[in-house]
């Protein structure tokens, strides 16, 4: 089952300009429609390739896993854990679920591959998977490395507003100085 990540410092919030996609206090990673504008930056950050557009819809929004926001905060667990019926899918804290995940790796070292996937991928996620076979062959990403995207580009967008704020004053600071030039040779000539 693949489903969002709910990344401790998610890559698809981060690069939504609307924040129409917010990291919650209580830890999943939502969307709200109708803030979206539909750019699909989050689909491009996003490096599990989770939020879906509707692209056959006349009002299309993105589709992905919220946690069952409305539930966690009613106090009431995920749907899919209600649903499971082998304790496959468990709710908890990070901290509680990295140390059920290493119990059950270490109580049966031959069912699991020695790695809870999440815990440091991307910078760590809110959902975590254990595996009896390679992550790879369930079409996982192995290669992202550790550090959060957001770090990536945190420098650049930080010196975004600079571009929109500080250069068009200059230029025009600039333009002004520049006709105002051009009214005192343009009256001397007059004269």
């Amino acid at each position: 089952r693949r489903q969002c990540l709910h990344c401790c410092q998610p890559a698809c919030a981060s690069a939504c300009l609307t924040k129409a996609m917010e990291k919650t206090k209580e830890g999943p990673v939502i969307y709200n429609k109708d803030r979206c504008m539909g750019c699909r930056y989050c689909m491009i950050a996003c490096p599990q390739d989770i939020p879906k557009f509707e692209y056959g819809s006349a009002f299309p929004y993105i589709r992905k896993c919220i946690f069952c926001y409305d539930r966690l905060k009613a106090g009431e667990r995920p749907a899919c854990v209600d649903a499971c019926p082998e304790d496959a899918t468990i709710f908890g804290t990070r901290r509680e679920l990295l140390e059920i995940a290493r119990t059950r790796i270490y109580e049966n070292p031959d069912k699991y591959v020695h790695h809870v996937y999440g815990e440091h991928e991307v910078g760590g996620s809110g959902t975590m998977y254990l595996s009896a076979v390679p992550f790879e062959q369930l079409g996982f990403r192995t290669d992202l490395g550790t550090t959060p995207y957001p770090e990536h580009t945190s420098g650049f967008l930080y010196g975004v507003p600079l571009v929109f704020v500080l250069w068009p004053s200059i230029l025009i600071g600039l333009n002004y100085l520049a006709e105002d030039k051009n009214k005192e040779k343009t009256h001397e000539e007059e004269e």
